[in-house]
């Protein structure tokens, strides 16, 4: 049996409508909010609030040890940690609203917030 290789208009038409639709989903369903304070967290209380528009580096002994917090050009980071693997240091800035970081062994988490709430609850 031989397959028909021809591409008909209404393929083209299809695959365009489906790119465009894909397109418009994103833009609308998918932006992210770009977040204007950095919540600090630490052992299970709000270390602090702090502007996402300063150049602030914290220091928190935890149990591990020292952890640094880099807030720098609207974005926020580990900038060092004592534990061994390093997850939090590698996952480098965040900036959107509902991004956050997490230092589980000094437990220390840092949180994107902004004008919207990205999600309802956090467990970890």
């Amino acid at each position: 049996m031989k397959l028909r290789s021809k591409f008909f208009l209404g393929d083209s038409l299809v695959i365009l409508v489906s790119l465009v639709f894909i397109i418009f989903a994103f833009k609308t369903f998918w932006h992210f909010e770009t977040g204007s304070v950095v919540q600090v967290n630490f052992q299970g209380k709000t270390y602090g609030n702090f502007s996402l528009f300063q150049d602030k580096k914290i220091s928190l002994a935890g149990r591990e040890g020292e952890s640094m917090i880099e807030i720098k050009n609207g974005q926020a980071r580990f900038k060092s940690a004592p534990c061994k693997n390093q997850y939090c240091v590698q996952q480098g800035w965040i900036r959107f609203t509902g991004q956050i970081l997490i230092c589980i062994p000094n437990e220390i988490s840092i949180e994107i917030l902004g004008k919207t709430k990205a999600y309802d609850s956090l467990n970890y």
